[in-house]
């Protein structure tokens, strides 16, 4: 779920989870908000999943911490290194809001 000179990342970080159905799962609820952010801002947003206390997650310390602390609750949802959501459902809406904050424009719709 990457993009090539993205200027923007977005990172979605979520606990591990089995599911009976692959489609409800945080790493597929995240790769739909990276085919939708892609749609809507192209090629300048990076996005990526990453599962809590894999190898990756542990390049991450800052995440770490909000977990140890349990202040927040994942998933936890990053735009630039960033906090802009933790828990609940995963909010597009506010990923969006941040990104107009950092005046990250939609491409335009044909």
């Amino acid at each position: 779920m990457t993009a090539d000179n993205a200027s923007v990342t977005v990172r979605i970080f979520a606990l591990p989870m089995d599911a009976c159905d692959p489609a409800k799962t945080w790493r597929s609820a995240a790769e739909m908000i990276a085919r939708r952010l892609r749609e809507k801002y192209g090629r300048s947003i990076e996005t990526e999943f990453v599962e809590i206390f894999t190898p990756e997650s542990f390049e991450h310390p800052d995440i770490l911490s909000l977990l140890e602390k349990g202040d927040d609750v994942p998933p936890y949802v990053t735009v630039n290194g960033a906090l802009v959501q933790s828990g609940g459902k995963l909010s597009e809406r506010r990923i969006r809001e941040q990104l107009e904050l950092m005046g990250i424009s939609l491409i335009p719709q044909k």
